[in-house]
């Protein structure tokens, strides 16, 4: 079967975020999150820093208006178009202000957008700041089997960990890769149809520290965590920015070879957090 791990390794690249309230959300990227402002012409704005990126829009509500992943070349991303369109995936050209032209999305069976394709600037990674790479993405979902069918055999993501309910059997959350890391995006089964968080990847526990005693001195709270995943085995907190979006850091994510088979988890607290009370979705 044709992977993105194996074919086509595709990574997690930045978040076009709608918002309300897009100075405030600008703001708070750039004080808190060591992140530079670059205007754009249609009234958006790109903000950059060490290995992070987010597009940020005026919105009539708060939100991800899509996921984009880098492509590491224009064959690569004509591949995949290619593989996509086969399996009957409809593909949209997308002008990005970050990508190079070329530059596609889909849609999932619930709408949600991905975008794939080469960037434009590879420097992002040199800038000032505390480390923190932007690593993944996930969701809540009504239909967690369907979506899983859909970027596993559609699109190419591979299964790394499934969190199973013991009693009744039932998926209740899947990680998803789409190159060597333990996940890039993985889905909740939940009451509704929402963003569920973002995840910042840092180098080690003391950047966790310095990530924690970052939001302390503007006085933000943690609500989840600090703590470590069974999934992914990385240690990580929780935080939300000003339009109430997740924020998680995580430092020592594990990777996955491309024929790792898939693991099982219990659905319980000790395997969202295995040091001690965790979120449970609802």
């Amino acid at each position: 079967m044709s992977t993105l791990q194996k074919k086509t390794p595709a990574r997690l690249f930045y978040l076009h975020m709608g918002s309300k309230a897009p100075q405030r959300q600008t703001d708070f990227y750039q004080r808190v999150l060591d992140m530079q402002c670059e205007p754009q012409p249609d009234g958006s704005v790109v903000l950059k820093g060490p290995g992070r990126t987010v597009l940020i829009s005026p919105a009539d509500n708060h939100g991800l208006l899509a996921a984009a992943f880098r492509l590491t070349s224009q064959q690569d991303q004509n591949d995949l178009r290619q593989r996509l369109e086969q399996k009957g995936c409809p593909t949209q050209d997308t002008i990005s202000p970050l990508m190079q032209a070329g530059s596609f999305s889909i849609r999932d069976p619930q709408g949600r957008e991905t975008i794939f394709g080469v960037a434009r600037d590879t420097h992002e990674a040199n800038l000032p700041g505390l480390p923190g790479r932007l690593q993944h993405v996930v969701f809540q979902t009504t239909e967690l089997e369907a979506m899983v069918n859909f970027y596993v055999n559609t699109v190419g993501f591979t299964i790394s960990d499934n969190v199973v309910d013991q009693e009744s059997g039932q998926l209740m959350v899947c990680f998803l890769r789409s190159d060597d890391e333990h996940h890039s995006l993985a889905f909740f089964r939940g009451s509704q149809n929402e963003w569920d968080h973002h995840c910042y990847e840092t180098c080690e526990w003391n950047d966790i520290r310095d990530w924690g005693d970052r939001f302390a001195k503007e006085h933000i709270s943690i609500f989840f965590g600090p703590g470590r995943h069974g999934p992914g085995n990385n240690l990580f907190f929780m935080v939300v920015d000003p339009d109430k979006n997740r924020l998680e850091f995580s430092a020592e994510l594990e990777t996955k070879a491309a024929d790792q088979a898939p693991g099982e988890w219990p659905q319980c607290e000790r395997t969202l957090n295995a040091w001690g009370r965790a979120w449970i979705r609802k």
